[in-house]
């Protein structure tokens, strides 16, 4: 019997073609599969109705049964049962996944207490016991008593991995798991999960855009194209080149300069205070970096997860105010500035957050997420600002006809792609990406680099481009960074092999 067998699943929103349509698939307990397919082929969508997580709008058809027991139609109480405890999910955007008035150990914590009969210490023990396994050492009874916001995306991640697997599900299905994780880490995960496959004959369905994943990690692979399934096998690995045209674009710039951005002996510290606890040891995010950024070239900025790189980019856009140091933007030091002082700086700087989801409000149409900069500012009419809606969805690869649909409709890779589009629509100098491609297929991503080294040529945009994929930094970025405790370890001029000099 399988564990899961899926049977002429159909889901459609309002208004909208069936978004998975007529799919079919069964997974055998033990087995890991893949599930492959480009940025909104249905993929997420599939896995959120395998637990009745869509919105009440949505229409399903079909049969999910699981262990042989129909699960569509269930009510959300016996689905309750069933969710964490039988089957468990890993999605993509940790920001949404957990919440942020509770710490994380505490969350991982509630997990056991909901599904297993023990008390708060034996599952307080059990949640230090799988943060170990996920790879926090030295630091979990730190990041255990830590929020969400504390914490670098690659270690929430490892969070919701940590959620997954604390019960012992008989199925796991887990959405991008390791897309923004550094390799170190994506490692150790794989050969958890992989290790957690072959103890307990969990079973898992592996969704992601990494022919590298699943060519380490699946036993086959599927795939989703315009929801429907189509015949796949287990694809090869990415070949070196694959964005010889980035590259070549990337080769070619400018290699002088003078420089948009200044970073002199930025700090920033976070301090933990709890209500009734002792006090603990503050965490040094950043420690004297100093980064300097040419005007109209692409940085790479790349370390392992939780090493300062999204703190520093939120530093540079002006979202948090360093402790100590000098951050120059065009010449203006804007760590000295404050409230409105710092308005004529907003438009210069835009930042691209891999939690795209997060940054997206689930309410608004795509027309208002794009056009809402332009609309707090003030900035031309309402037809002026749709035309501006339309032309840069259409530049990123989004439908204008999606206008009217709300953001939450859309898949990751959608989301991400509608989150740049909002990002551009304000004419931005710098342009900070943040993992803004974790959660793309090579398709998309190459569509959308291409795109920003074309507006990079028309416009001289700047680019710092914080990733974990060295491969990708290589053939986009012309200098690459390297970032480890805090501080800048490798600063060098990066050319890729047969690079013109």
């Amino acid at each position: 019997m399988s564990v899961l067998q899926v049977t002429n699943l159909t889901v459609s929103y309002p208004g909208r073609p069936a978004v998975v349509d007529g799919v079919s698939l069964s997974i055998a307990p033990g087995e890991v599969v893949g599930l492959s397919g480009p940025s909104g082929s249905g993929k997420s969508t599939l896995a959120a109705s395998l637990l009745g997580l869509l919105t009440h709008d949505t229409t399903v058809t079909g049969s999910i049964k699981f262990d042989g027991r129909e699960l569509h139609g269930l009510t959300e109480r016996e689905l309750e049962d069933i969710r964490g405890a039988r089957i468990a999910l890993v999605f993509q955007e940790s920001a949404l996944a957990l919440n942020p008035l509770l710490t994380v150990g505490a969350q991982i914590v509630e997990v056991v207490l909901a599904h297993d009969s023990c008390t708060r210490a034996e599952a307080t023990q059990r949640a230090r016991d799988v943060m170990t396994d996920v790879g926090f050492d030295e630091q979990r009874d730190r990041i255990f008593d830590a929020y969400p916001h504390e914490l670098s995306g690659g270690q929430r991640q490892r969070i919701l991995v940590a959620q997954a697997i604390v019960c012992h599900p008989a199925l796991v299905i887990a959405d991008e798991p390791v897309a923004s994780l550094d390799e170190e880490t994506r490692t150790e995960i794989l050969a958890l999960l992989r290790t957690l496959n072959q103890r307990s004959g969990t079973s898992f369905l592996l969704i992601t855009h990494s022919a590298d994943v699943l060519a380490s990690t699946a036993d086959r692979v599927i795939e989703m194209r315009g929801g429907k399934i189509v015949e796949g096998s287990l694809p090869a690995r990415t070949l070196p080149g694959s964005l010889s045209p980035v590259a070549r674009a990337a080769r070619h710039r400018a290699r002088g300069g003078d420089a948009i951005v200044e970073v002199i002996e930025l700090g920033r510290t976070y301090e933990q205070r709890r209500l009734f606890r002792s006090h603990t040891p503050p965490v040094e995010a950043l420690r004297g970096v100093d980064l300097s950024i040419v005007r109209g070239s692409t940085m790479g900025l790349t370390g392992r997860s939780g090493c300062g790189k999204s703190t520093l980019a939120r530093c540079i856009a002006g979202l948090e105010t360093a402790d100590s140091g000098r951050i120059r933007i065009n010449g203006t030091d804007i760590a000295r500035l404050h409230g409105r002082a710092l308005l004529p700086f907003r438009n210069q700087v835009q930042v691209i957050f891999q939690d795209s989801a997060a940054a997206l409000n689930p309410r608004f149409t795509a027309l208002d997420v794009v056009t809402e900069p332009l609309v707090i500012q003030g900035l031309g009419s309402a037809a002026d600002r749709r035309e501006r809606a339309v032309d840069l969805m259409t530049h990123v690869g989004l439908s204008p006809d999606r206008l009217a649909s709300r953001s939450g409709e859309f898949s990751g890779g959608e989301r991400q792609r509608l989150a740049i589009a909002r990002a551009l629509a304000v004419s931005p100098r710098l342009l900070i990406l943040d993992e803004a491609f974790s959660g793309l297929d090579n398709a998309t991503r190459d569509r959308i680099v291409r795109l920003l080294v074309d507006l990079q040529s028309a416009q001289g945009l700047t680019y710092l481009c914080i990733s974990h994929d060295l491969d990708f930094l290589a053939r986009f970025a012309r200098d690459i960074v390297v970032m480890d405790d805090g501080r800048i370890v490798s600063p060098r001029r990066f050319v890729p092999q047969g690079a013109v000099a």
